[in-house]
């Protein structure tokens, strides 16, 4: 029987860390199989990605993977925890995977399982400490760090959950209890820029560090400079497919949607805000009574900014009014996942997760009505609209005909 290891991701866009990544966890599993569960055309930081979800499942592939899934949108723009606990909930339902490998700054599982298990648990001690952190006024995340590293046996320090691998880490691995899961978690070490990094100084450069040189970029002329720039922090596969890609297209970015959301905005007062997800009703007043001060997504997303709300949590929740998020959102576990791209040599395992799957894998997006529940469908359009969405845009600055994700075939790369 041939062994699975999944890896979530983003990859926005990928370089050689991902590609490490892949490699490792190969080696070290003795996995068969790198199955990636990808974020679609919106990604967690509340933000479209550079490029859309085909293009970055091409990349995925020529970097070192055998087949992607979508996580659905609902998940895929949430808060660490939901993102985490849909992401790993396809995995557990596929019941096909042996192996989820997260990279971490520590390279060290232990903390990231001792940590899971005090937030699933909420022992006295750690409630106790969070009652005492929130009455000297400090903030609920803060709060709930301070209890946290309090209550591990080995205290990792400050910075342990400080760093955005290690949250996630921490969620997949919370995620993989509460499930009882048979998926053993696995980490690889981070190595090269940190997360937060801005520029393109080492091999092992941040997909942060790329965006920022990426959208400095105004023209064909300077994408053709950044591509050399950027040639040293991607696999020379996927290094050749981005550069062809800018020759045909331009990322995307929060702001190429800020008409689009200055118009929802406008539709909505304070009690409809509070339908979508995130959405606070003391956000909601801030963002109806600010409304006139709107130029751009992130101009908005930075003039909301206050001590108490990250300026990730409001991004996200402007991006659930956008694409219409509310609170409905799919319930666990998910009930589908849909196939994105594969290469012709991971038949087995597709064929593996078709044998095995507890929920709907959908390869052909127009067949959903056949293969989902009517509750399940409202979600599933809730995908499409989403890409079909950032269709638009893309199309209308590059000036190409629209094509609806309903009629998109994934990706499949013959060697």
């Amino acid at each position: 029987m041939s062994t699975v290891a999944a890896i979530i991701a983003e990859y926005n866009p990928f370089h050689k860390g991902h590609a490490y990544q892949i490699e490792k966890t190969r080696e070290l599993t003795g996995a068969d199989f790198i199955l990636v569960i990808l974020s679609g055309d919106f990604v967690q930081r509340g933000a479209p990605s550079v490029f859309d979800k085909y293009r970055r499942t091409h990349m995925a592939l020529l970097g070192g993977a055998d087949a992607v899934l979508e996580l659905p949108v609902s998940y895929a723009c949430s808060s660490a925890e939901y993102f985490a606990q849909g992401a790993v909930g396809i995995l557990d339902e596929l019941n096909a995977v042996d192996f989820l490998s997260f990279g971490s700054e520590a390279g060290d599982l232990s903390p990231c399982i001792q940590a899971a298990q005090i937030l699933l648990k909420e022992p006295e001690e750690y409630r106790k400490i969070l009652r005492e952190q929130l009455k000297k006024g400090r903030a609920f995340p803060a709060a709930r760090k301070e209890a946290l590293l309090s209550c591990l046996d080995e205290n990792p320090g400050y910075s342990f959950l400080d760093t955005p691998n290690n949250i996630l880490g921490i969620e997949y691995c919370k995620a993989l209890l509460s499930l009882k899961s048979k998926i053993r978690p696995f980490t690889v070490r981070r190595e090269g820029n940190g997360y937060h990094e801005t520029g393109l100084t080492h091999s092992l450069s941040s997909a942060s560090a790329l965006r920022n040189v990426l959208f400095s970029c105004d023209s064909k002329a300077e994408y053709t400079v950044f591509t050399e720039q950027a040639r040293h922090t991607q696999p020379e596969a996927v290094f050749s497919y981005m550069k062809e890609t800018l020759e045909q297209n331009v990322p995307l970015c929060e702001d190429d949607f800020s008409l689009l959301l200055k118009y929802q905005l406008m539709l909505s007062d304070q009690d409809s805000l509070c339908r979508f997800a995130d959405m606070s009703p003391a956000l909601a007043r801030r963002i109806i009574r600010r409304l006139n001060e709107f130029q751009s997504f992130s101009q908005f997303t930075a003039l909301l900014k206050t001590k108490e709300l990250t300026h990730t949590r409001i991004s996200r929740s402007l991006l659930h009014v956008l694409l219409s998020l509310d609170t409905d959102a799919p319930g666990f576990p998910p009930s589908y996942v849909r196939l994105l791209g594969f290469r012709k040599s991971a038949s087995p395992l597709l064929k593996k997760i078709q044998n095995n799957s507890r929920i709907s894998l959908i390869t052909k997006a127009a067949d959903y009505p056949k293969l989902l529940s009517a509750e399940s469908a409202v979600h599933f359009k809730k995908d499409i609209f989403a890409a079909d969405l950032y269709e638009t845009v893309l199309k209308s600055k590059i000036r190409e005909p629209f094509v609806s994700d309903l009629a998109k075939s994934p990706v499949i790369l013959k060697n």
